[in-house]
């Protein structure tokens, strides 16, 4: 006698029992009768609580899924919104640099900042244009507010620019409306001091300081920034002038170069 026979005969009894519950259960739920149905109604909803804790799970499973995907969304958007404002502050100051070139009958070279700090002995910048974009040395180099630095060396395609916060740097310069002429140098962060001005100058706070006549390599008129403060030192006959520089040095991304004449 085979295995399944003996299993069979010894649980004969069981399976017969399975096969009529079996049997029982299809034909109450596949049976139209009325008194059949008003059973597994109340079949149903007396045996419903054991349903409660599958669909509390089935909710919290849904919750974490669409909490998920509201976190997925909200990422995107919070990107979406940075993107826009960035694009926003370049979008400004595009349209300053626009606007400053319209206004000046130079003619300017725009260039982008590749790296800060070139030189470790002065506060330098590298930018992305060189000889074969018409840059000389000893170029003058502005932001769309005003004097920022000069040309100190030029490659074929790259050229280095010293900055007005370097502390060899000096300019010669004009103080507005009294034609008042002295030498900027740099003091900390964007403020500047002017000094051999004569002590008999009339200078206010606010008068503007521009390029004067006799720099060397500066177009004369060019904007450098504004009168902050002016004192005399008691063992002087000049006066001292500190200004503050129209361009935010910390912030410089665009600049322009003045093409010298061939």
């Amino acid at each position: 006698m085979s295995k399944s026979d003996l299993f069979i005969k010894k649980n004969l009894d069981g399976l017969v029992l399975f096969i009529c519950i079996l049997i029982s259960i299809t034909l109450i739920f596949s049976n139209n009768n009325v008194k059949v149905q008003t059973f597994r109604s109340s079949t149903l909803e007396f045996f419903s609580f054991l349903y409660q804790p599958f669909d509390w799970l089935d909710d919290q499973l849904f919750l974490k899924r669409k909490l998920e995907v509201l976190s997925y969304e909200n990422l995107k958007l919070n990107l979406e919104n940075e993107i826009l404002a960035l694009s926003e502050i370049e979008n400004k100051r595009l349209r300053e640099l626009l606007k400053f070139k319209a206004r000046n009958e130079l003619d300017l070279i725009g260039a982008d900042i590749l790296s800060k700090g070139i030189n470790s002995n002065m506060s330098s910048v590298l930018l992305d244009r060189g000889e074969v974009d018409g840059i000389r040395q000893n170029s003058a180099v502005l932001s769309s507010r005003g004097v920022v630095g000069k040309v100190i060396f030029v490659s074929k395609n790259h050229s280095g620019v010293q900055l007005v916060s370097d502390v060899d740097f000096r300019l010669s310069v004009k103080i507005l409306p009294s034609e008042t002429e002295g030498i900027m140098r740099w003091i900390k962060e964007d403020f500047c001091e002017v000094v051999e001005v004569q002590a008999t100058s009339d200078i206010e706070i606010g008068d503007i300081v521009l390029t004067s006549n006799l720099s060397t390599y500066f177009p004369p008129n060019l904007p450098v920034g504004e009168v902050v403060s002016v004192y005399k030192k008691s063992n002087s006959s000049n006066k001292i002038i500190r200004m503050k520089l129209f361009s935010n040095l910390s912030t410089l991304n665009q600049l322009f170069i003045v093409k010298g004449k061939d």
